[in-house]
């Protein structure tokens, strides 16, 4: 009887607990992401589809493996940002910082997007856009926590980033009756009243309007770059220094007359000289022309590109420059370790032009001094001496512009190198003309091609590598771009101090001044009295060739007014 009563007794404890168990187990889906499953796809572990176990536990995370397992482009190509929120600089330019650390084109680092080739225990990282900081890490989420967007920097409209600040000064600053009397160079202004500066500015025509009062700074010759004074420079000489007061920002296009035709530049032989020549120096009368062409009546092969694109046409050229056919073209060279350094050009036989950053750039540890450098000119090959027809000249002025900003945009990207002797003019060694403002008004277009000379010192990665470099000088045809696509194609701030040339994603034409040296010239040719003008110089921009990005120039014609002070270190006469 015991046995029979304790069958059932033992069958209902059994299924008792069976029933508890039951509650204890959850389903297979829910158990895969508590305990560990057999590896997954072991056998054909690189063919079949990813597993986060596999990819992101077992194997190190990392960009490639987490896309293997999501198959979502926004999970690689979102990550380009740093836990501030700040952008990242693209692996194969050098700008705004050089990387040194690794190969990048061997390890095959795409776009800007964050990656760890260092293995760095911080994780994924990229180099920064900020020139004051190198790099950061990224805000890629770790396995197993929410895959979110990554932190952006506020969404901001193109437009919105132009409008007026509150502090900038309208126009060229002509109206400021402020009491600013210290420059940015923090000299203290001279007294307008003194008689040493009264000598200066009695041959001036001055604005009427303007009052000038005590040592405040002011703009009574209607300056682009604003408000100015005299101050006391180096051994006692007066020179002029600007003030820090901002402009707000203006049409590239504001000197375009739009109430008709075109205007047309004076004749060869009536040409007004801009400089004072006993301190620019000789060659603003036969700037321009060159010796072995217009002087000769003889086209360059593929000049008729530039003069077809200002009546709509279109001509594919080549990319090697004739021997003599930009015979402004300077090299820019380091003494030692002896390399090419940028482009520059010859304005007269006495100055140089060339990029502020060329000179100066703290992210790259460029601050050099006349003894550091020396210009080549008459070059057509890039390494090899050219007996004959190259000079090498040394320089004893370097002058950057004290608005230059290398901290944000290059804004004012320009210096002026003077040699130390006057250099003679051969058939390869001739000066470019700088622009007026009738030939601003007539040549700076949209759809206008001008042309940039070098020897393929990257643009986008300012690389003096030889396997980066061609043997002889080289030239590429580029449009310039109107301002609003300009603006809209990067988060830089672009200033009226620019502009950018390049082709659109939808032109049949590939090109980019990559091909051409950083600090170089951009020119074109006027078809009124046939001489080349420089436009610009060879600034930044943002990758190689890539669509919807451009080149950008340093506006040359706004920069015209300082030339001439610093030049001539005695103030400016009005455009003509």
């Amino acid at each position: 009887r015991m046995g029979a009563k304790a069958a059932p007794l033992l069958l209902s404890l059994l299924l008792g607990q069976v029933l508890h168990l039951t509650l204890l187990f959850i389903d297979n889906k829910e158990a895969s992401q508590i305990i560990r499953a057999k590896r997954a796809n072991a056998l054909f572990e690189e063919v079949k589809p990813g597993n986060l176990e596999r990819e992101c536990v077992e194997e190190i995370c990392d960009h490639e493996e987490a896309r293997e397992v999501f198959e979502r482009t926004f999970l690689v190509k979102a990550f380009s940002f740093f836990v501030s929120g700040k952008s990242c600089q693209y692996w194969k330019s050098n700008f705004p910082h050089r990387i040194h650390e690794f190969n990048v084109t061997q390890l095959k680092l795409p776009e800007n997007f964050c990656r760890n080739p260092d293995k760095s225990n911080q994780g994924p990282w990229c180099f920064t856009r900020d020139p004051t900081v190198r790099r950061e890490s990224c805000s890629v989420p770790k396995c197993g926590e929410a895959v979110l967007p990554p932190p952006r920097p506020p969404t901001v409209k193109p437009e919105e980033r132009y409008l007026k600040t509150k502090d900038c000064l309208d126009g060229n600053g002509e109206t400021y009756t402020g009491d600013m009397s210290v420059t940015l160079g923090g000299r203290t202004c001279l007294q307008w009243s003194a008689a040493e500066v009264q000598a200066l500015i009695k041959r001036k025509e001055l604005l009427p309007q303007v009052q000038l009062v005590k040592n405040h700074c002011r703009n009574p010759d209607g300056d682009m770059e604003g408000p100015w004074c005299y101050v006391k420079g180096a051994g006692g000489n007066l020179t002029i220094d600007y003030c820090d007061l901002e402009l707000c920002d203006a049409p590239l296009d504001k000197f375009v007359d739009e109430s008709g035709g075109r205007e047309r530049t004076t004749l060869e032989d009536q040409r007004i000289a801009f400089f004072d020549p006993s301190s620019f120096g000789n060659g603003e009368q036969e700037c321009g022309v060159r010796p072995m062409f217009e002087k000769v009546k003889k086209e360059d092969k593929n000049e008729k590109e530039l003069l077809m694109s200002y009546s709509g046409s279109r001509i594919v050229g080549g990319d090697e420059a004739e021997v003599g056919s930009a015979p402004w073209q300077v090299m820019l060279y380091k003494r030692s370790p002896q390399e090419l350094l940028c482009g520059a050009s010859l304005i007269s036989d006495e100055w140089i032009l060339t990029a502020a950053h060329c000179i100066l750039y703290p992210p790259w540890n460029k601050n050099f001094t006349i003894n550091d450098i020396i210009v080549r000119l008459g070059k057509h090959s890039r390494t090899k001496y050219e007996r004959g027809t190259e000079k090498i000249v040394a320089i004893d002025e370097i002058i950057v512009h004290p608005k230059y900003n290398w901290k944000e945009n290059l804004n004012r990207d320009i210096a002026l190198l003077h040699m130390k002797k006057p250099v003679a003019f051969t058939n390869e060694i001739h000066p470019v003309c700088l622009p007026t403002k009738n030939i601003a008004k007539n040549l700076m277009f949209a759809g206008y091609k001008g042309r940039v000379t070098g020897w393929g010192n990257l643009r986008e990665s300012w690389s003096s590598s030889p396997t980066n470099l061609p043997s002889v000088l080289q030239q590429i045809h580029l449009p310039i771009v109107d301002q609003g696509i300009c603006r809209n194609s990067t988060s830089v701030i672009i200033t009226d101090n620019m502009f950018c040339a390049g082709y659109q994603p939808d032109d049949t034409k590939r090109g980019d001044a990559c091909e051409g040296d950083s600090g170089g010239p951009f020119v074109m040719k006027s078809p009124t009295d046939q001489r080349w003008y420089q436009i610009g110089i060879v600034s930044w921009g943002e990758g190689c060739d890539r669509d919807g990005k451009y080149g950008f120039y340093t506006h040359l014609f706004r920069m015209r007014r300082w030339m001439k002070k610093v030049i001539e270190k005695t103030g400016s006469a009005d455009e003509e």
